[in-house]
């Protein structure tokens, strides 16, 4: 007589066996989507924060006082009837502007001399005016 649970064993594993796999794959693409669920609901939180502080800066810019102090200040605005008047200081010697030209002081005609480079015209090299010595000069300011 054969033992009745070899037999029995058999099918119960192959039955076990795909009971698993059936039910892996919905259980992976559940824990799939909590992983995504999480991660949406964290950057929404997130989301729902930079609301909050853009909020509050906007009920802070929206008062008159901070809308003129805004127009004043970024945009060089005033009410009408009132003239905008900018004094512009004169440059300390020997310093170097940075940023936008148009916000540095004006240059004193006397210190224009210092400002542009003096190059001095070669005295050994006649003035020619024919086309290969224009080719020449050309390709002497690229070297």
């Amino acid at each position: 007589m054969k033992p009745r649970s070899r037999s029995f064993i058999v099918p119960l594993a192959g039955v076990t066996a795909v009971a698993l796999i059936v039910a892996w794959f919905p259980l992976r693409t559940l824990l799939g989507q909590s992983a995504q669920l999480d991660a949406a609901s964290q950057q929404l939180s997130t989301l729902a924060l930079h609301s909050r502080q853009l909020a509050a800066e906007q009920k802070a810019v929206l008062t008159p006082s901070a809308e003129t102090l805004l127009a004043r200040e970024e945009y060089q605005l005033v009410p009408p009837g009132e003239r905008l008047i900018q004094i512009l200081t004169n440059a300390q010697a020997g310093s170097m502007a940075t940023g936008d030209p148009g916000s540095q002081p004006l240059v004193s005609p006397n210190n224009v001399k210092d400002l542009v480079p003096i190059v001095p015209s070669s005295p050994s090299a006649p003035a020619r005016s024919g086309f290969w010595s224009r080719v020449m000069r050309t390709l002497e300011f690229w070297r």
